[in-house]
C-alpha cells in the first residue's frame, strides 16, 4: 500500500489558479459586451431637452416602450451569459467540467495507490469517467451551474433594466445614465469573479468527495477526509485551523455547505484510509501536513 497523494502547491492545493484567471478574463470580456450593448440600447432612446428652471431630458416612455427595452436587455444578457444553453453552457464546458474531471482524477489516483481493492475495481481513469455514477454526478453539476448562471443573468437584467429606465423616468442626462450603467456592470463583474473563484474549486472538491463516497458505498473502503488548507496570507483562520485534521465525508460536506465557507475557498481534501478505530493508516503523512500548517 502506498502513501496518500498530497498537493505540492501549499498556496494553491486545488491547482485551479490558472483556470480561475482564465474564467475571470472570460467574464470580463462578456461584461464589456453587455456594457457595450446596454449603451447601444440607451443611445436608441428618443428624448427632448427641456429647459425651464433646470435642464430636463424627457424620454419617450410608455408601457410598450418599457416592454421592448426590457425584452432587448434580456435578450442581450442571456445571449452572453447563457451562451450554449443548459447542455453546453460556456462556463461549465470551459471551466467547471475540466475541474470536475481533474478532481475525479485526483481522487482516483490517490485511492488507487492506497487500496488494492479500489485499483482492481477501477483499472483505469477512463473506466471511472465512463461510468454511470460519474455521468450522473456530472449531469447534476451541469444543471446546478446553469441555474446559477441563469440567476446571475436575471439579476443583471433586473439591475441594468432598472438603472436605465429609472434614469430615463427621472429625466437624467444620458451621460449620467451611461455612467450609472458602467458602474452597475462593474458590480456584476465583481460577482462574476466570485463565481469563478468559487464554482471552479467547488467542482473539483465535489468531484473528489463524490468518488471517495463511491469507494465507501460500493467497496467498503474505510477512509476519512484530510483537510488541506491553502496556506497563504489571505487564508481565513477558520480554514487554516482545519489543515491536516481528519473528518468524515459528511462532516466535510456539511462544513463547506455552511455560508461562507465555500466562497472564494481554495482548500481541498485528500482521502486517507483508516482502520476500524478511525486511525489513519498513513500517520506520517498526516503529521507532515499538520506541521506545514503550524508554520503559517
Amino acid at each position: 500500500m502506498g502513501a496518500p497523494i498530497i498537493p505540492k502547491n501549499d498556496a494553491d492545493p486545488t491547482g485551479q489558479d490558472s483556470r480561475e484567471r482564465k474564467a475571470i478574463a472570460d467574464f470580463a470580456r462578456r461584461m464589456k459586451l453587455i456594457q457595450r450593448g446596454m449603451l447601444a440600447i440607451l443611445a436608441k432612446q428618443q428624448y427632448q431637452v427641456v429647459t425651464v428652471n433646470a435642464t430636463e431630458y424627457r424620454f419617450e416612455l410608455d408601457p410598450f416602450i418599457l416592454r421592448n427595452i426590457n425584452a432587448e436587455i434580456a435578450a442581450l444578457i442571456d445571449s452572453i451569459l447563457l451562451e450554449g444553453g443548459e447542455e453546453n453552457l460556456w462556463f461549465m464546458n470551459a471551466y467547471v467540467a475540466p475541474a470536475v474531471v481533474q478532481g475525479t482524477a485526483q481522487s482516483y489516483h490517490n485511492l488507487s495507490v492506497q487500496s488494492e481493492v479500489y485499483a482492481a475495481s477501477r483499472p483505469t481513469l477512463e473506466s471511472v469517467l465512463l461510468s454511470d455514477p460519474y455521468r450522473r454526478r456530472l449531469g447534476l453539476v451541469r444543471a446546478r451551474e446553469f441555474e446559477l448562471m441563469k440567476g446571475f443573468s436575471e439579476q443583471m437584467r433586473a439591475d441594468l433594466g432598472d438603472t436605465l429606465t429609472r434614469g430615463m423616468a427621472a429625466g437624467q442626462n444620458p451621460r449620467v445614465i451611461a455612467k450609472d450603467i458602467v458602474e452597475r456592470v462593474g458590480v456584476s463583474q465583481s460577482r462574476a469573479e466570485r463565481i469563478a473563484r468559487t464554482e471552479i474549486n467547488n467542482g473539483l472538491r465535489q468531484a473528489k468527495i463524490a468518488e471517495d463516497q463511491d469507494a465507501v458505498d460500493q467497496l467498503g473502503i474505510q477512509q476519512k477526509q484530510m483537510h488541506i488548507s491553502a496556506l497563504s496570507p489571505s487564508t481565513r483562520d477558520t480554514h487554516a485551523a482545519r489543515n491536516g485534521k481528519l473528518f468524515t465525508i459528511q462532516e466535510q460536506k456539511e462544513w463547506w455547505a455552511q455560508t461562507p465557507n465555500s466562497i472564494n475557498c481554495k482548500c481541498t481534501t485528500v482521502a486517507i484510509l483508516v482502520n476500524d478505530d478511525g486511525e489513519p493508516l498513513s500517520p506520517k503523512t498526516v503529521e507532515r501536513v499538520r506541521a506545514k500548517g503550524k508554520g503559517r
